[in-house]
This record gives structure tokens, C-alpha cells and sequence, in this order.
């Protein structure tokens, strides 16, 4: 059972945002658990008061294809507490049938599990992309009138979205990369060793891509100064508009 992970907070600005919104970004869970019934998680989510839940994938762990149960109970737990949006992360989709039955139990216990589809909610224009999703797949759901906020799993297809009317863009899969020597991460899935998106706020071409380093591991090696967190994302109007 893990038992420690931080809350990470950042705020973005942006004139499209009329009045402030708050979101709790869970990534990379694969089956972890903290907390009978995930009471850890559910606490510390029930304390930000969010206005929404985004699951930027890998709630489920392809090493343990079985294991589904402590995913479950953090989705059970966090419909009670606001909407709940999720996105499959490689680790679904690895999964094959089975990972598509779990994202199916993860919409009938109340969660909306967004596949290359949009929705409009609290006046932002959300997305949610298949892991491997094309530039021009995102593009053809930007609404320029709106802030667009990306939900998808893999950091590395960064300069793919960048720069087609994405504001932000809610990802993991990198796991802070997992041993970090200062700022300096090591390693991280399809980046390789010296990886550049693994932890924090990001900028290109207009784009700016927010990486957490999740809550999960699938790896026997221990993180070192890199401890799981959970996110918070608040959206407020720029104060200068």
C-alpha cells in the first residue's frame, strides 16, 4: 500500500477563462493504493473542492492484468465528490479486451472515459485523445471561441499538439522519471534516458502541457527524489485582460 504523495498546485491565466475553475488531475494510478477504500486519495481530492475530476490514464496496470480493484474504488470514491473525465493511457490499451472492459466498468460506475471526443464543460471546450491520437485529430475538435483543455496521456507527442489552438494540455505516462538528480530526470518511457517532459509546466507555440508524475509504478526500482503527487489545476481570468 503506498501511503505518501504530495498535492501540486499551479494556476493558469487566460482571457477565455470567465471565472475560475478547479481541477484535480489524477495520472499513472495503475492499481495503486492509498488508503482502505483509497481513503488518502479521496480525502486530499475532497479537500481542493474541485469542480472536476480529470484521469489522464493508466488507472489500470498491464503487468497485473487483473488487478482492477483499487482503480475502481478511487473512480467510485471521486464520482461522489464531481464529474469525473478520463483518458486511456498505454497501459489500457495494452490490456487489449481487457483494458476495454475496464474502461467500460470505469463508465458505468459514473465517470465519462473520452475517446478522440469533446465536451463542453463550465464553459471550457475539453478534450479527450486516444494515446496516440494525430495532430490533425485534435485540431479538427479546437473551438477557437473557447479555452480548449487537452486531456491525454503521453508527453512526448507535445510538439504534435503544440501550436493547432490548444491552451493547455493535462498529461502523465512519464512518472517524473522516475530517479531525478536536481531538476534533472533520468529516464522516462519513449523519451529514453536525459527525457525532456517529465515533471511540471511546459510552453510551445502558444500550447503550454502540464506533465504530473503520477501516483503509480510499474517498475521494481524506487523513485528517488521524485515522490508521487496528486494535481490541482486552477484556471482564473487573466487579471490583465
Amino acid at each position: 500500500m503506498k501511503q505518501m504523495f504530495e498535492t501540486t498546485q499551479i494556476t493558469v491565466r487566460s482571457n477565455k477563462i470567465a471565472s475560475p475553475i478547479k481541477i484535480v488531475q489524477i495520472s499513472d494510478l495503475h492499481d495503486a493504493l492509498y488508503g482502505e477504500a483509497q481513503i488518502g486519495l479521496r480525502d486530499a481530492i475532497q479537500a481542493q473542492s474541485p469542480d472536476w475530476i480529470a484521469v489522464t490514464g493508466d488507472l489500470f496496470n498491464r503487468k497485473k492484468p487483473k488487478a482492477c480493484r483499487n482503480a475502481f474504488a478511487l473512480i467510485e470514491a471521486a464520482v461522489k465528490i464531481a464529474p469525473v473525465y478520463v483518458v486511456e493511457g498505454n497501459h489500457e490499451v495494452a490490456l487489449g479486451e481487457i483494458g476495454e472492459q475496464y474502461l467500460s466498468e470505469t463508465e458505468r460506475r459514473g465517470a465519462a472515459v473520452l475517446r478522440d471526443e469533446r465536451t463542453a464543460l463550465l464553459g471550457l471546450n475539453v478534450i479527450g485523445l486516444r494515446q496516440r491520437a494525430e495532430r490533425d485529430t485534435l485540431r479538427a475538435m479546437i473551438d477557437p471561441e473557447r479555452f480548449n483543455l487537452v486531456l491525454c496521456h503521453r508527453p512526448e507527442l507535445f510538439s504534435t499538439y503544440a501550436g493547432v489552438g490548444a491552451d493547455l494540455i493535462l498529461c502523465g505516462h512519464a512518472h517524473g522519471g522516475q530517479v531525478r538528480i536536481g531538476q534533472r530526470a533520468i529516464y522516462a518511457p519513449q523519451q529514453g534516458m536525459f527525457p525532456r517532459y517529465t515533471s511540471g509546466l511546459y510552453e510551445a507555440e502558444g500550447t503550454r502541457m502540464f506533465v504530473s508524475r503520477g501516483l503509480g509504478d510499474t517498475v521494481i526500482w524506487p523513485r528517488i527524489r521524485n515522490p508521487h503527487e496528486l494535481n490541482v489545476i486552477e484556471l482564473l481570468p487573466d487579471s490583465e485582460s
